[in-house]
Order: structure tokens, then sequence, then C-alpha cells
């Protein structure tokens, strides 16, 4: 049987713990859709198709043990085992939606065969179907997965959305100058990280129960964002981020507890060529960024996040982080090299990713895909993931929560779903 070594940039995420999985959760509604037909459309778009080979990894288990993880195709695998119809009952309305959600992304994958699963859920009574995806981190990371979805779906008519990618001499210069600055930079980011004090709130530093519990926002019209963040000169992602800043403040000003003088929240930064086709694996660092709490204007939260990534934009970290982690994982037994993420991603109340998705209607097997949720898995102690995807005009607001630190989830998507009722104001002025 074919083996190949687990690089490194995926063997980190193979450091599960009992109360963080390192699993991505998404949940995908469509109009009704059955297992049957979903399982054709694996086999034929992802196996028997043009892309044969750069989702191999999920026909593939993990082989070995410590550094020595590997890749081998698992020699019983079959689709029903990983597309699966669940026996449950039926889900009426959103609050039991998420508690069934909440339970399953709690539990681990079957380590025996290749890490993903897709739950084929039923909701008659909505005229929908609800697919719950499982994939575990080492297989890939939200990009790759983007990219997984991408041949999955039925492409729609006409230019494909989202930005105008770099010329190969514009990245290839990019990429030249950062590199270069990697050794020059490597120790004052990696001396800043060390002695970075750790956040300490409600949401950051009780014991973990390992109960997960999760909620999503209704869809929010992004037109709504992209007005303020004209009117201020930001990008969409300066925006959200400000938002996620602002929920977090009256979440907690909401449950008597006192807010912070800032927010340290590790933000996953895409390493990738982009102008290469998105396959398996990962390609990301997770980077430090310092939101500011407590009750400034609006506009004044959104400009300081706007300064903050502006200065990332610019910077070396994501190119040195990435880097160390590899390293770290290549000279280092795995009890050590575990121990020196863990103290790094610790000092974070949450991790928040915003991932930029379609930007027109999908279908999948002819049937429409009405939402997409998705939620980031979590390392160490940290217990809060936010996560953000736009699609299609709308954004959405993930949140899993470890229920010791967030007991209810819901009341978070309603901080942040009032930080967006209060961008209105921010765009209209």
């Amino acid at each position: 049987m074919m083996r190949e070594p687990i690089a490194a940039a995926d063997a980190i995420w193979l450091q599960d713990s009992a109360s963080n999985p390192m699993v991505i959760n998404a949940v995908i509604i469509t109009d009704r859709l059955d297992a049957a037909t979903l399982r054709r459309a694996f086999q034929r778009r992802l196996f028997d198709g043009p892309d044969d080979g750069r989702f191999d990894r999920l026909r593939c288990r993990i082989g070995g043990s410590g550094q020595h993880r590997y890749w081998e195709h698992d020699p019983a695998f079959d689709l029903e085992r990983h597309i699966v119809v669940p026996r449950t009952k039926r889900l009426r309305g959103p609050r039991a939606v998420q508690a069934y959600v909440g339970r399953e992304v709690s539990r681990k994958l079957d380590w025996d065969h290749p890490l993903w699963q897709v739950q084929v859920i039923d909701r008659a009574e909505e005229d929908e179907t609800l697919l719950l995806f499982r994939i575990h981190h080492s297989i890939g990371d939200g990009y790759a997965l983007l990219g997984l979805l991408a041949s999955l779906v039925d492409q729609p008519p006409g230019r494909k959305g989202g930005p105008v990618p770099p010329t190969p001499c514009e990245r290839l210069l990019g990429r030249m100058l950062k590199a270069a600055a990697v050794p020059l930079r490597a120790p004052g980011i990696l001396l800043r990280r060390l002695t970075w004090i750790p956040d300490h709130s409600p949401m950051h530093g009780p014991a973990l129960s390992g109960t997960k519990r999760v909620a999503w926002t209704r869809p929010l019209d992004l037109k709504v964002v992209k007005q303020a963040n004209r009117h201020l000169g930001a990008t969409v992602n300066d925006v959200l981020m400000a938002a996620v800043s602002g929920a977090f403040s009256h979440y907690l000003e909401a449950q008597g507890d006192g807010v912070p003088s800032r927010f340290l929240v590790s933000m996953p930064v895409n390493v990738r060529d982009l102008g290469k086709p998105l396959g398996c694996g990962n390609q990301f660092a997770p980077v430090p960024l310092e939101l500011p709490a407590g009750r400034p204007a609006q506009a004044e939260r959104i400009l300081a996040v706007k300064a903050r990534m502006d200065a990332l934009k610019c910077s070396a970290a994501p190119l040195v982080i990435y880097n160390l982690q590899r390293a770290l994982l290549t000279f280092l037994p795995q009890f050590a090299s575990r121990r020196v993420i863990d103290f790094l991603a610790n000092k974070c109340t949450a991790v928040v990713t915003n991932i930029k998705g379609p930007v027109r209607d999908l279908a999948l097997e002819g049937r429409r895909v009405r939402s997409m949720i998705f939620w980031v898995p979590q390392r160490a102690r940290i217990g809060v993931g936010i996560s953000i995807l736009s699609f299609s005009g709308k954004v959405q607001v993930g949140v899993i929560a470890d229920e010791a630190l967030v007991p209810d989830p819901a009341a978070l998507v309603q901080a942040f779903e009032r930080e967006f009722e209060a961008l209105k104001l921010v765009g209209a002025t």
C-alpha cells in the first residue's frame, strides 16, 4: 500500500485533545437532496472526474504514530460509511437544529478510516435538506474545503466573482520580498508572541468541559457592510472583525462581567499562491490580532481594526509563524512541539476567521444551495470560535463555544446581530 508522509503543516492538526477535536464543521442547507444522489456526486466529481488526485486525501486514512505519520489508502473505503443518514428525530426549528449540531461536533471521528463524514438530514416540513459536513483539519483548511465545494457544485454561468488574482510576476515579487524579510523579522516577532500577556475573561481562562454549543446568525445583507467600509475607507474584513470585537464587548457587559481593555484573537491568514488551484492541505498561519474592546464608537473601532490589519498586510508575520510551526513539528519531539504551540495559542480568547465564499448562487446536483455556515476548531485552552462566511450577497456568522465558557452562544450571536444593525447608521452618515 502506497504511503505518503504527512507534511508538518498538516501534522500540526493531529494534536487533538479531549476538549478540542481538530475538526472543521459546516452546515450546508439545500433544496431536498437524498444521500444516494450526494454519494454519486462525490464519486463522479471528486474521484472519477478531472479533479481526481486533488482530493484523493478523502480516501486516505492516517497511519503511523508520533512524528512518523503518513497517508495511506483505506482498503475498506466506502462512501456509504462517510455519507450517512443519521437516525434522529425531526429537527423542528432553529434551536433543535443547533442543539443537534452542537452534540455532533463534540464527537470524534473514526480514526480507522478517512477522517470525514457528511450527515444528510431531511427536513420535510421545511422542504430542505441539511448537510452536516465534518472534516478533520489535517485533510485541509477552510480554503481547501472551498476548493472541494467548488468541484462538487454546479458552477453558475458568467464571470467568476472575487478579486482579480495577481499576475505571476506580482506573486513572485511579493513572495520574494516577504520571504527575504523572514530571517530578519523572525526573532522580534517570536519575542513579541512569547511576551504577550494572555487574555483573561469569562470567555478565556476557565477549564474547558469538552461539550460544544453552536449557533449562527440569520443571513445578513453584505451591502450594509460594504456601505460602512466605503464610508470609512476600510475593507469588508476590517468592518466584520470590528463587529466581532463589539459583539464580545456587549456580550460580556450583558452577562455582568468586566470587559478587558482588548481581545487577542488568533486569525488564520492564507499563505497560498493565489494562482494555483485549491486542493487538500493546510497553507495558513494563525496570526495573533489585537482587537479593541470596551465602548468606543463603532466607526472608531473599525478604524482601529483597519490600522492593525493594514500593518499586518505589510508584515512578514504570517510567513514567520507558518514556517515556525513547520520547524517545531519537524525538529522537536511531538510532546515538546505541542507544548510550545499550545503556550502561544493559549494567549488568545478565540479563533476568528473570515472567508469570502462564492459571490453567485450555487446548485448541488441541481438543488439550490440556500445557505452555508461553518465552525473553525480551536486548540489548547481556547474554547470560542467565530467563523464568518460571505455567500451570494449575504454574510453569516457561526459561533462555536465550550459550554463552560459560553453556555448559550445564541446570546453572542444576538450581540453580533445588534452590531450589524448599528452598521446601517455608520454607512448612512
